[in-house]
């Protein structure tokens, strides 16, 4: 099922949403068919919530490390020259303008049939905002499936080899004009899992956007469509949260003072998961997919999630519950970081 009402990132232009059939259809299934996906739907890969459990597996084989953006998450398809498209969460595609991805080894051929992972963020950068597209993995690249090599060295190498660097020597020779294209792409890095202490420090205080966490990926495995018990993801508790639609409910009446009361909705449950205090925030929220961390014992709004239509699985919210209740906190993590058989 697609969603009618489509939105890309706020603050980034060039980007159309497209609705034509069999158009729309077919980036979906080419887009499935390269991350090896037979189900319908967004076919990325998706991290799970760390917890004390799963926290154990940086034990178990070498990882990488990189910061968590708060940014939005998109494949992007690079079908060919005037052809690149990007897919959001909900499995929408937009189509993207004035964009170039030219061959390393001949700068008069586009690539085509590539397809790369990450997010959009907003830069902050001289009271200015950039919007950039931060690419941290390749599931295919000139229809070779590279996705099933290892992420680190070879997939991270060929993202700044193949993907990147092309760009700055069009940008050096004049073939690529980067004040024409509607944002910025850069390659995000993944540094040595003992580079997490200085992640949470310094660094994440020198970003132009704002983080919100780590992810953990590991450094020699392939890259797995849908859920990923492997990829892991850590927030601190205050920024644990979970996707729910929200639906307000006048409940009272008949001599009792009528009040709102909001009722919060996972993915595959039909009773309400939890309730929320209705507030002037959520005057405008019913029906909508909103953003709540677990604060004092009870669910508080944080905002409102215009990429996605659809909230958490009842699995995942289950999952990020826990981590909440049985918290893995920054001093546990890099305890347990230090504690890592060396590799």
């Amino acid at each position: 099922m697609n969603n009618r009402n489509p939105v890309f990132m706020q603050g980034v232009s060039g980007v159309t949403a497209i609705f034509d059939q069999p158009r729309l259809n077919n980036i979906q299934r080419k887009t499935q068919d390269l991350c090896k996906w037979k189900r319908s739907g967004f076919p990325g890969s998706q991290p799970v919530s760390m917890d004390i459990q799963n926290m154990k597996l940086l034990h178990t084989k070498p990882y990488r490390v990189t910061w968590k953006a708060d940014g939005t998450r998109y494949l992007m398809l690079i079908q060919g020259e005037n052809e690149i498209y990007f897919i959001d969460r909900d499995n929408s595609v937009f189509e993207v303008e004035g964009l170039k991805f030219l061959h390393r080894k001949n700068l008069d051929h586009h690539l085509k049939d590539t397809l790369l992972d990450g997010e959009m963020i907003i830069d902050k950068v001289d009271g200015q905002n950039i919007p950039r597209y931060l690419v941290y993995d390749v599931v295919a690249f000139e229809g070779f499936d590279v996705g099933k090599q290892p992420f680190y060295p070879n997939r991270c190498m060929l993202i700044e080899v193949d993907i990147i660097k092309p760009r700055h020597q069009a940008i050096m020779c004049g073939r690529l004009d980067k004040s024409q294209e509607p944002f910025s792409i850069r390659l995000k890095q993944f540094y040595d899992i003992n580079a997490s202490d200085k992640l949470l420090g310094n660094f994440s205080k020198n970003l132009s956007h704002e983080p919100d966490g780590l992810i953990f990926q590991p450094s020699t495995d392939p890259y797995v469509a849908g859920t990923c018990p492997e990829v892991l993801k850590w927030k601190p508790l205050e920024l644990n949260s979970v996707d729910f639609k929200l639906k307000i409910v006048t409940e009272g009446g008949t001599g009792i003072l009528e009040s709102k009361v909001g009722y919060l909705y996972v993915g595959g449950k039909t009773d309400p998961f939890a309730r929320i205090k209705y507030n002037k925030e959520l005057k405008n929220m019913d029906g909508k997919i909103i953003e709540c961390k677990f604060e004092n014992g009870n669910w508080k709004f944080m905002r409102e999630r215009t990429d996605k239509s659809f909230p958490n699985a009842l699995k995942t919210a289950i999952a990020i519950c826990h981590s909440i209740e049985t918290p893995v906190t920054k001093d546990i993590l890099l305890k347990y970081i230090q504690q890592a058989p060396r590799r």
